[in-house]
């Protein structure tokens, strides 16, 4: 049973264009010898931009698990319009023999850019992410004695089991929630919480909406894990995290406008016109040219930054709006791809910020 009073701390870990796998790998040893509880990776076919690597994640989780020893891994976070449900639970299903409770899945709906190149419509995904999530968990109980079946728009089981080599074990399930719906339904099915974009007070009003729909089906609160995944950068000296941060966080409120919106009602937001662009390079560039007009205070008011203290006193925030777990993506000089004192700077944030928190 996790210790529900202590703050747990994930990173989010990356690997570069030019970079050999291996670097993703001693990314996720250096996290556990600093004492992180987990480390997580994207699911992209692709980002956009030539700096970055899509590695597939779950062999890269892989890798890690077998390369490391107690450290939490996880995916932050797949969809299932991608990945049809039963190849999900067979991935995790399997995680999880080798990696057993150290392992979770975040899923949210998915983004247009790394569905539509592909072929695959997201008009629906709200839908096929509340069916695929029933899919998952009764594909996970099922076995060879009792198989399951269904039937749904999306998706059908007909005797369906898995055989993974022995009972499939469940994985905490984190649902990337924003709207009512996606709040709803984390509320109803999720175990955990992995939001983007929030102030501690626009975290404390959705986490109450999560809390209410779990209350309404009956479900206890006692084991749910509401996490925060945001952007962070620390330095000895404030006006350089600040700087390190402030680009990335405003690119992801341009992402993502219904986080603006909560954040800062006061900022207009076109809306997310980059998705009626043909290519993911030109839907980046929009995304920045949005991201420009966005002002810094609502920007830094959604990440971790400055000196430790100053961090310190963020997190404590967001604690006591109720978050228990901080995913965090570190953004050193250079932007989120660039690993430009990239570990001075984790080592630093695990000294001074992590140690704080571990020593109380």
């Amino acid at each position: 049973m996790r210790d529900r009073s202590r703050v747990e701390f994930g990173c989010r870990i990356f690997l570069r264009a030019t970079e050999p796998f291996t670097a993703i790998v001693e990314r996720a040893r250096l996290c556990e010898k600093l004492g992180f509880d987990s480390v997580l990776v994207d699911d992209h076919l692709l980002y956009g931009t030539g700096s970055a690597a899509a590695p597939e994640p779950f062999t890269t989780l892989a890798a890690i698990g077998l390369q490391t020893r107690r450290i939490m891994v996880g995916v932050a976070v797949t969809d299932l319009v991608r990945r049809h449900p039963a190849i999900v639970a067979q991935t995790v299903a399997t995680l999880t023999r080798f990696l057993p409770d150290r392992t979770f899945l975040g899923l949210g709906t998915g983004d247009p850019m790394n569905q539509n190149p592909f072929g695959l419509s997201s008009q629906h995904s709200f839908s096929v992410l509340k069916e695929g999530l029933r899919v998952l968990k009764m594909l996970w109980a099922s076995s060879i004695e009792k198989p399951a079946n269904y039937k749904g728009r999306f998706f059908s089981l007909k005797r369906a089991y898995l055989q993974p080599g022995s009972k499939a074990q469940a994985s905490p399930i984190y649902l990337a929630a924003f709207g009512k719906k996606m709040l709803r339904l984390t509320g109803e099915q999720a175990d955990g919480w992995i939001p983007h974009c929030h102030t501690p007070s626009t975290y404390k009003t959705d986490l109450e909406a999560v809390r209410k729909a779990a209350n309404r089906v009956g479900r206890k609160f006692d084991a749910f894990r509401p996490a925060y995944y945001t952007l962070a950068s620390t330095s000895s000296n404030s006006e350089v995290a600040d700087r390190n941060v402030l680009g990335p966080s405003k690119y992801f409120l341009a992402l993502i406008p219904e986080g603006l919106k909560k954040v800062d009602p006061s900022v207009n937001h076109p809306g997310p016109i980059w998705e009626k662009a043909s290519h993911p390079k030109i839907q980046r560039k929009i995304i920045h040219r949005i991201a420009s007009t966005i002002p810094d205070k609502p920007a830094l008011d959604i990440a971790i930054h400055g000196t430790p203290s100053d961090c310190i006193e963020q997190i404590e925030r967001y604690r006591n709006a109720g978050c228990q777990e901080f995913m965090l993506t570190f953004t050193p000089e250079g932007g989120l791809w660039s690993t430009k004192n990239l570990v001075p700077m984790i080592r630093l944030f695990s000294a001074k910020v992590m140690s704080y928190f571990r020593d109380r």
